[in-house]
């Protein structure tokens, strides 16, 4: 029993103790660590400091998925409730339909940013870190494409974030942003 435990803690210390568990059927492509640092490093700086707009952050195109959007949308501002809406299919026995958005314009990013930072205080003192599987799982059932790194959870002492970006001329932006939920709450 020794021998057992003692090797299952080589195993863990060999792989860094960051040993990141990819669900069976996720099609999860890794980036490079010095695209995620950057990735990770502009995220945790923009959440320091809340009250700054971080315009390097986004994209030309940030999704807010389901589950952050059904939270956001009745405070909402009118700028981002004209903005254009995404239809998601949830997969399942029963398939659900949930609204997000389309975050396109400065004018939006700006309003969403005031809106999720306004909402969720605590996020300047969240931990950016590797998502778990439930995590994956989670961004996996609402989207129609591979998952593609820098993917990052921002988690609080109550949720838990999801941020995915892409990378445009070598600098990683956000191109999505979620609450992590159980989506059976998004059923009407």
């Amino acid at each position: 029993m020794k021998n057992l435990i003692l090797l299952l803690i080589l195993l863990f210390i060999s792989a860094g103790g960051h040993a990141q568990e990819i669900p069976n059927g996720v099609r999860y492509k890794k980036a490079s660590e010095d695209v995620n640092d950057l990735a990770k490093v502009g995220l945790e700086r923009a959440l320091g400091t809340p009250e700054n707009f971080p315009s390097k952050l986004f994209g030309e195109v940030t999704t807010v998925g389901p589950m952050l959007w059904k939270v956001l949308k009745p405070g909402a501002e009118k700028v981002l409730l004209n903005s254009k809406s995404v239809i998601f299919i949830i997969p399942g026995k029963t398939p659900v339909s949930a609204e997000g958005k389309a975050i396109l314009t400065d004018n939006e990013r700006q309003a969403l940013w005031k809106s999720i930072t306004g909402k969720y205080v605590d996020l300047k003192l969240g931990k950016v870190r590797k998502a778990k599987a439930d995590e994956i799982s989670y961004f996996w059932a609402t989207i129609p494409f591979d998952i593609e790194e820098p993917f990052w959870v921002i988690e609080t002492s109550s949720d838990r974030f999801i941020a995915n970006f892409q990378v445009t001329s070598g600098q990683p932006r956000l191109f999505w942003i979620d609450l992590v939920d159980d989506l059976q709450k998004l059923r009407p």
